[in-house]
């Protein structure tokens, strides 16, 4: 492969004569750029065999089918639905190769991918999702993209999917039965209460649905607008998802999640950048065609940049089967309603799961959002009275930097607590929330979980307009073996009556090497008649006013002093 020699005087960007303008400056530096692109992509082509790699020299021209060859007009008055499919079965009935898009505007519904093809959409190429339905066969996804039991297959190429997302701003319709709370606070602070739903009247469709599946690829293109999940994943293995564009309204973009790891393994997520209005990246586990769910496991996201009015990194809502073996890791989250969270409905178990290297920033978002600008929640319930009790066990954050507005909930149930959630080198600021119904109280909040570990925690609070309701930097309600190292924070509020630590019904624990900072009140206040066998040790609380407060005298006798 030949790679263009660029003279290092060309990056230095110094003008030769007085002479020179700024336009003849930054057409140089877009010369650059675009010659950068070509060495990075042939280098990249003679290191991978992935199919995006191939160039069109080096392609055999028997493989490549273009769809333009098969009636599509490029423009995007013309539905070229029966153009895609025609190439799409000519490529798959030779064993297999490259449906080439070239440059133009495609209107088409449902194209099924089909084992050893490649659909590659090129620089330049636009799909738009046809608005009519009957471009969208019963039982196909529905989806813009659609395969099923397929092997091998790939969406490649640096064009664009755009799913023309159609919405009424109206008033609300029923009551979101997970958020019915916040619908409450939101009425009586006066918040307007209506609300962005899908157009009924327009094409609602998924952009990918993938069923079945084992070796996919999906790389560079970039998915806008869907109406629906972007990208869903059922019951696949081999997943391979890298260096994607996915965008849908962060104000408007209902179920429009990035993308859902439905029940699948052995899949990798990497070097994206996802913003859509709810959920980025999300795994689940659901039953289908009345089979039993399968376990979503194997799991690895990394080097993303997310945003979501939702949640950028999530698990859950449905979750049939286990989850596990899940690695988040390497992502900065921006701009979103929840940095990462768990939510176990339907009795699955979630277990072995790594939230590392993450830096977040929230922001509340219009009241229908799922999310309250917080780092994390997890939280345990039953969807329904008869659903079984799921489980959440063997977690562990760290190395998390988090700007937030709301109160990071870790919460297990009476009869199902919480299991061995490991925590570390984590730094919280908290800043008040941009909305008028205000959720927030404390920075972190952890009730109903047997074994946690905290270590190297540390909580700000903004010390501009500090809101009326902040409280406790941490509170640990009904938990059991605990450990507490390095802690360092004060309440929300100066002078406040709120202390820094609360525990509440706690026992078998130990807080060490903590460090009130200035402006605490107390530092630890102890109560609940449950409290016992505490002990706490070498902490430094000279900046506090005072260092530990009981409720009950009684409690004394349950907490051991250093």
């Amino acid at each position: 492969m030949k790679i263009l020699e660029i003279k290092s005087d060309i990056f230095i960007m110094k003008a030769k004569n007085e002479d020179s303008t700024l336009k003849e400056i930054t057409d140089r530096r877009s010369m650059i750029s675009r010659t950068g692109a070509i060495i990075a992509t042939g280098l990249f082509a003679s290191s991978s065999g992935s199919a995006q790699a191939i160039s069109r020299n080096d392609r055999n021209e028997n493989d490549v089918y273009d769809v333009k060859k098969y009636g599509a007009s490029g423009k995007r008055s013309d539905n070229a639905t029966k153009a895609f499919r025609a190439a799409m079965e000519a490529c798959a009935s030779s064993g297999g190769g490259i449906v080439d898009v070239p440059p133009g505007e495609y209107t088409i519904g449902t194209v099924q991918l089909r084992s050893n093809v490649t659909l590659h959409v090129g620089a330049g190429a636009t799909l738009f999702l046809s608005q009519s339905k009957d471009d969208f066969p019963h039982g196909k996804g529905p989806a813009m993209i659609f395969a099923e039991n397929a092997e091998n297959i790939a969406v490649t190429g640096q064009g664009t999917l755009d799913g023309l997302a159609q919405y009424d701003y109206k008033e609300m319709t029923g009551i979101d039965p997970d958020i019915a709370r916040e619908i409450e606070m939101a009425t009586a602070a006066g918040e307007d209460m209506r609300r962005y739903y899908r157009k009924r009247t327009a094409v609602n469709v998924f952009m990918f649905v993938i069923n079945d599946c084992n070796n996919f690829l999906l790389s560079d293109v970039s998915i806008i607008n869907s109406p629906l999940w972007t990208v869903r994943l059922n019951d696949c293995d081999l997943v391979h998802i890298s260096r994607v564009h996915i965008y849908s309204s962060l104000e408007k973009g209902v179920n429009a999640d990035g993308i859902d790891v439905v029940s699948c393994s052995n899949v990798t997520i990497s070097d994206s950048v996802i913003v859509t209005g709810d959920d980025s990246i999300v795994l689940k586990t659901i039953s289908r065609d009345g089979k039993q769910a399968n376990p979503c496991e194997n799991i690895t996201v990394t080097n993303c940049i997310l945003t979501s009015s939702s949640t950028a990194l999530m698990i859950g809502t449905e979750t049939e089967a286990p989850v596990r073996h899940v690695l988040f890791n390497n992502c900065v989250i921006r701009n979103s309603n929840k940095g990462f969270g768990i939510n176990v409905q339907d009795g699955g178990t979630v277990s072995e799961v790594v939230f590392s290297n993450l830096t977040i920033e929230t922001n509340r978002r219009h009241w229908n959002w799922w999310g309250s600008a917080e780092m994390c929640k997890f939280l345990l319930m039953k969807r329904k009275a008869s659903s079984k009790m799921g489980a959440i066990r063997n977690i562990t954050i760290e190395n998390i930097i988090a700007h937030v507005r709301g109160t990071s909930t870790i919460k297990g149930q009476g009869e199902q607590n919480l299991e061995n959630i490991r925590m570390s080198n984590v730094q919280v600021f908290m800043y008040p929330e941009n909305t008028k119904d205000k959720r927030s109280t404390q920075a972190m909040s952890i009730e109903n979980v047997h074994e946690i570990s905290i270590r190297d925690l540390s909580v700000k609070w903004s010390q501009e307009q500090p809101e009326e309701k902040w409280e406790s930097a941490l509170t640990l309600k009904n938990v059991s073996d605990f450990r507490i190292d390095s802690f360092s924070g004060r309440q929300g509020r100066l002078k406040s009556v709120s202390p820094a630590i609360l525990l509440d019904n706690v026992s078998d624990g130990i807080i060490r090497d903590s460090r009130a900072t200035e402006g605490t009140t107390t530092f630890i206040r102890v109560e609940g008649a449950g409290t016992s066998d505490i002990e706490l040790k070498n902490n430094n609380t000279r900046k506090a006013e005072k260092d530990i407060l009981f409720s009950d005298e009684e409690l004394k006798k349950g907490v051991h002093l250093d």
